[in-house]
């Protein structure tokens, strides 16, 4: 019974919270100090995004202490060693977004056990590349996105769309570069891009999103879109420019007169123009979509508002 009681009362010390072996005052591990030349804690900003920096990871004079684990997720996953039991190391780590950054790092004994965990936290100025381009673009044909240094000494840009390949492209002498992208679907899409130095440094990734829709184009100077324009009688030229490969066509519908569409043949281009003499004041929408040889339509049709002063 003696010994019974004895349990019961060790797990009724240990279930209301005494020190479990590992914690205890004979075995805490002291938490590390964390410094770095190029990315301190000191609430200024430092390098950039993409440039790497030194961080040493200290015991405190902590004996038992024969490595770390740090990285920038918490908690910290990735083991360095020690130069020696109760010493330090020095570790390269290249921050990858601008603003605020935390380093997290654990002191750990040849045991396992881990001290608290250490929080460096740094802020990291923007090197990202500024991304200039459509806010819509077709799908399957190049739009121009153009691309703008972050950092001195850029050679050269690479992009991505969302998760796909990659492309590198040189930069000019004054560190810009134009790029054409090609969207292959429909729908909102993110643009990555960063970019590299002649030292082979790379920038922070910066990132723009646009939609990419295959429903032609179309303007006119005459009767701009949903603007007040012209007068009854006043004919109007409209100009069609495809978003897809292959367009061979057009067809267009006013809204109150669904079962009339009117085609009008492309260029080689793809391009086409057509008028159009409203006969009276008031607004006239309407629909108009693209055509491959084949009979397909684009997915999408671009609404257009003829409004008639």
């Amino acid at each position: 019974m003696r010994v019974r009681h004895g349990v019961t009362a060790l797990l009724a010390v240990v279930a209301f919270g005494a020190v479990p072996a590992q914690a205890s005052a004979a075995t805490a591990v002291a938490e590390p100090a964390v410094t770095s030349a190029e990315y301190p804690d000191d609430n200024a900003w430092h390098p950039g995004a993409g440039l790497p920096g030194s961080f040493t990871f200290s015991a405190g004079g902590d004996d038992s202490v024969v490595g770390f684990y740090w990285g920038n997720t918490d908690p910290a996953g990735t083991f360095v060693a020690a130069d020696h039991p109760g010493g330090s190391a020095t570790v390269s780590y290249t921050p990858q977004t601008s603003g605020p950054n935390d380093l997290y790092v654990t002191s750990v004994d040849s045991a396992g056990n881990r001290s608290p965990q250490h929080v460096h936290h740094f802020y990291v100025q923007s090197t990202e590349p500024l991304i200039n381009g459509p806010r819509e673009t077709g799908v399957g044909i190049p739009a121009e996105f153009r691309f703008s240094p972050g950092m001195a000494d850029v050679v050269s840009y690479t992009y991505r769309v969302d998760s796909g390949p990659e492309t590198t492209v040189a930069a000019a002498a004054g560190g810009t570069a134009t790029a054409d992208v090609v969207t292959a679907t429909r729908g909102f899409h993110k643009l990555n891009v960063w970019s590299t130095t002649s030292t082979g440094l790379t920038s922070g990734i910066g990132s723009n999103g646009y939609s990419a829709s295959d429903a032609p184009l179309v303007s006119s100077t005459d009767y701009p879109d949903f603007v007040g324009s012209g007068g009854p009688g006043v004919t109007g030229t409209f100009t069609l420019t495809p978003r897809t490969p292959g367009v061979v066509d057009y067809v267009y519908y006013f809204y109150e007169d669904w079962d009339n569409p009117t085609v009008v043949p492309a260029g080689p281009d793809g391009r086409a123009s057509f008028t159009y003499t409203p006969t009276a004041s008031g607004y006239y929408p309407m629909q108009v979509y693209s055509r491959t040889a084949d009979g397909t339509y684009s997915g999408l049709g671009r609404e257009y508002y003829i409004v008639v002063n």
